[in-house]
């Protein structure tokens, strides 16, 4: 049985990397070579460095509010291991092609060194709920200025926009669930009349992520820190815009309607380059230029990959696993 998990995860990922090299190889047919090479040349170094510099502080920013989640269930981590967890967690999400693979990983190694994998997986969900979330806040307010402006004139565009009030209103029914008492009184009452749902303990995982609507001082600290790092993650995209000198006063808002879309794709398990991709079509239909609104997508995507690295370097140096403890709860 475990040959042949490992070789359907072998499979899946070959697929995966197929997918990927030839996502690379049509855009590199379809902008050119030489179209490529000297747009990125062309990219000003300073204002990529300063991206760099930007996504580190938000992946700092991260640490502190995962790690605040992970005290507020019980779990005391160092700063310092909570550091390194954080950043291995983002290292998989960007190299194994998959956005929750990291978030797996996280919680496989609290599971393993501290007996906690269920408290290890309730703050992991609230810190990407909260990050989601918060990605949905920006989206609708660059909404919001793009209908002042009356630049919603385009069909597709304005159907992405829908969509993002949609995807809010569903964020804004679970952070209810995840507060208001009745509402979570409800949805036991059903679930537990399910022996499927008692066998998956349900009731259980789902309890471990509720949060006490009294506590103002955990939510107001989650929704600030939450805030900050997603803008911080949408400005590292502007700033690879200014790089290429594609940023201009009338555009600045697609970039907090789109990078949420694209942050909402990081959650599926997809080749890299299909966000990139979709992200650079989003743009272009925005009226940035076809040809360079792609690249961009692949620079921004870049500047996360060469942070993450850093994760790597703790995975390989690090022991993040006792493999003795891997059944603890």
């Amino acid at each position: 049985m475990a040959s042949e998990n490992s070789a359907r995860k072998i499979i899946l990922n070959a697929c995966k990397l197929l997918a990927t090299v030839l996502i690379i190889a049509f855009l590199i047919r379809k902008l050119g070579w030489a179209t490529i090479v000297d747009t990125v040349s062309g990219a000003n170094p300073l204002w990529l460095a300063v991206g760099v510099a930007v996504f580190l502080v938000s992946g700092w920013l991260g640490v502190v509010q995962w790690r605040l989640l992970l005290v507020n269930r019980g779990l005391k981590l160092t700063f310092a291991r909570a550091f390194k967890l954080y950043f291995v967690g983002m290292f998989f999400n960007n190299f194994i092609m998959g956005g929750i693979v990291g978030d797996a990983v996280k919680i496989a190694s609290i599971r393993s060194q501290d007996g906690k994998g269920m408290v290890g997986f309730a703050a992991t969900f609230l810190d990407r709920f909260a990050g989601l979330w918060a990605m949905c806040g920006f989206a609708v307010i660059g909404s919001f200025i793009l209908l002042n402006r009356g630049m919603l004139t385009h069909g597709r565009v304005t159907t992405a926009v829908i969509a993002l009030f949609a995807a809010f209103a569903l964020f804004a029914g679970i952070m209810l669930f995840l507060i208001v008492k009745p509402l979570q009184t409800g949805f036991f009452s059903i679930t537990d009349k399910f022996a499927v749902c008692r066998k998956f303990k349900v009731r259980e995982i789902i309890s471990e992520t509720l949060i006490e609507a009294r506590d103002f001082k955990l939510l107001a600290a989650i929704g600030a820190l939450a805030g900050v790092t997603q803008f911080l993650r949408i400005s590292v995209h502007v700033l690879t815009a200014a790089s290429l000198g594609l940023l201009t006063a009338e555009n600045f808002q697609y970039f907090f309607i789109f990078v949420p879309m694209i942050a909402m794709l990081m959650t599926i398990p997809l080749p890299f380059g299909v966000r990139e991709a979709a992200g650079g079509a989003l743009f272009a239909l925005a009226g940035f230029p076809g040809d360079a609104a792609f690249i961009m997508g692949f620079l921004a995507s870049l500047i996360g990959i060469a942070v993450s690295a850093l994760g790597g370097v703790f995975f390989v140096t690090g022991k993040i696993y006792k493999p003795n403890n891997m059944n603890a709860g």
